[in-house]
């Protein structure tokens, strides 16, 4: 098997956004006197990040909200990482409890490299994610966090994929991000989405 990113130039496919879901977590560490009343999590790739919406009150937390970003130029190649500072890479989820008074409490992080996952041709599909402790710290139990990941590119090329797209995807910037958020009715009509997954040929 060999992924497209080994392909020659001229037929390649080579994404140019990530799209994140985070859909749910589960047995995370209680906080305060009544457990941890008020979670969201934190999304982020180099410099860009996301959180989501706050749950309230709930054992197993449920968000089901995507974001996207734009990845870098060659951070998915072979040595591409080089090229950018440490962890440039890496698509980073961190679960946080919200906390009226003082610093929001940290309750778990997992780290993804991306190019690993492109490589590998394996995209992530409502999978199950171990949440670790803060680097340097002893590790505990903290739980899991379910996610998707999806890479997409805007320009498709013609000769490689039956595709036909009339109009250009449908992408909401973000006037302070610049990664883009989506509207899941108008992604669906707008883009398509394609898994490495089914990408890779033998």
């Amino acid at each position: 098997m060999m992924s497209l990113i080994d392909l020659d130039d001229d037929q390649r496919w080579v994404p140019t956004h990530v799209n994140v879901t985070v859909l749910r977590a589960k047995g995370l560490r209680t906080k305060g006197k009544h457990g941890s009343r008020y979670l969201y999590t934190i999304i982020q790739v180099g410099k860009e990040k996301y959180t989501t919406g706050l749950v309230e009150k709930a054992e197993v937390p449920v968000w089901n909200e995507e974001c996207c970003f734009e990845l870098l130029p060659g951070i998915l190649e072979d040595g591409g990482r080089s090229a950018y500072p440490p962890g440039s890479g890496d698509l980073v989820l961190t679960v946080m409890h919200r906390v009226l008074i003082g610093l929001d409490v940290f309750l778990g992080q997992t780290i993804i490299p991306l190019d690993k996952i492109f490589h590998d041709g394996v995209c992530p599909r409502d999978e199950w994610f171990k949440l670790n402790s803060k680097a340097g710290r002893k590790e505990k139990e903290r739980g899991q966090l379910q996610i998707t990941v999806q890479f997409t590119r805007n320009n498709m090329t013609a000769s490689m994929f039956d595709l036909t797209m009339k109009d250009k995807p449908l992408i909401f910037i973000s006037p302070h991000k610049r990664g883009c958020l989506f509207d899941k009715k108008a992604q669906k009509r707008e883009q398509t989405v394609i898994c490495m997954a089914s990408l890779l040929r033998s």
